[in-house]
């Protein structure tokens, strides 16, 4: 699948991706569809863009997730441009479908978080029990990862360091990612209930014709794990499992982020969990993609700062604390943007490929 200049499909903000997406699906004759969410604070309209190609009652589907967390779906939104501007081929048993800014508030207003501060990626529970709890350490770190002020230089590294020599790496990092539910402010605040954007997506997916295909792919793009432009495919799924994945996809799949011993962390309420949750088809996958941007102590950095401004600023998107998280969940690096919509989309074809071999 070539693509010429392929940073050009990166936008600078959430209604421009949205626009480019909603002409590009036109262009290449898919049917749209949308959520419409609770503009919150914003007063603009945000939504949720569905692009549907191929058969309307498929026996083979992928699905191509982008913006779960809102600012890292500018990645995710220009490999599906580039993938709008060159279809790849379907069978006729096909159906691609395209997930435009699961969270587009947070897109919109670069967080990583929606408009009642809640990280989608810790919200798809099915109970009462999943919104509860927080990992250990937090209450103890509460005060370092969520100050009640606006951001200021506060020696931020001296007291990352001597937390991490109070609580050990494993602690603060679980701490810091592992989603909580107790601290509506803070970091990685998972909710109470179902957010509007993860009940809308799960009604649309009831009603649609994708839960009993006899195989599905999800594809779900983020950033800011692992190496500088470095993709990294994750699968929760058993060792044989991920190696055959692999030899069919021609790329390495890892374990999940929650099985990695190098990367991972635990965290419930995941989006992939919903998929295995209601899927009553055949073969399902769930790979969940990362492009790697920085060093984790400059993310945590970014999502800090950014999460004061948000709760104890005016809401200016040229502060610099949101301009340092887009920086961070998408850097503006030619050769960056250049590497993820490379492989984006010829992960896309490999995964087209993949669903259409037989089994």
């Amino acid at each position: 699948m070539p693509v010429v200049k392929p940073e050009k499909h990166f936008s600078n903000e959430y209604r421009e991706a949205r626009s480019r997406f909603v002409a590009a699906v036109k262009q290449a004759g898919g049917t749209l569809s949308k959520l419409d969410l609770p503009t919150g604070d914003t007063g603009h309209a945000l939504f949720t863009d569905i692009a549907w190609f191929g058969h309307k009652s498929p026996a083979r589907a992928l699905i191509v997730v982008s913006g779960v967390h809102g600012v890292e779906g500018f990645a995710g939104s220009a490999v599906q441009l580039a993938v709008l501007n060159n279809l790849p081929i379907l069978d006729d048993d096909t159906a691609l479908v395209l997930i435009h800014a699961l969270n587009p508030y947070g897109m919109a207003y670069l967080r990583r978080f929606n408009g009642n501060n809640v990280d989608l990626n810790r919200n798809f529970h099915f109970s009462s029990d999943g919104w509860q709890g927080a990992p250990a350490g937090y209450a103890a770190l509460d005060k370092f990862f969520n100050p009640p002020a606006p951001p200021s230089f506060d020696f931020f590294y001296l007291r990352a360091f001597f937390a991490w020599v109070r609580f050990g790496n494993t602690c603060v990092r679980q701490a810091v990612t592992g989603g909580q539910y107790h601290y509506p402010k803070g970091l990685y605040f998972g909710g109470y209930s179902l957010e509007p954007e993860a009940a809308g997506y799960i009604a649309w997916l009831k009603k649609s014709s994708l839960l009993n295909v006899d195989k599905m792919m999800v594809v779900d793009f983020h950033t800011g794990l692992g190496r500088f432009g470095e993709q990294s495919l994750f699968l929760r799924a058993s060792p044989d499992r991920r190696e055959d994945l692999s030899r069919k996809l021609g790329v390495v799949v890892t374990p999940s982020k929650t099985e990695s011993k190098t990367m991972g962390y635990h965290h419930g309420g995941g989006s992939s969990g919903v998929y295995r949750r209601l899927f009553n088809g055949g073969e399902l996958t769930c790979l969940t993609v990362e492009y790697g941007t920085y060093h984790g102590l400059r993310m945590l950095q970014a999502l800090r700062a950014e999460n004061q401004y948000h709760h104890y600023g005016d809401q200016n998107l040229d502060h610099w604390s949101k301009q340092n998280l887009k920086e961070a969940f998408c850097p503006g690096s030619k050769e960056w943007q250049r590497r993820v919509v490379t492989q984006g989309t010829d992960l896309i074809e490999r995964s087209v490929n993949y669903i259409s071999t037989p089994d």
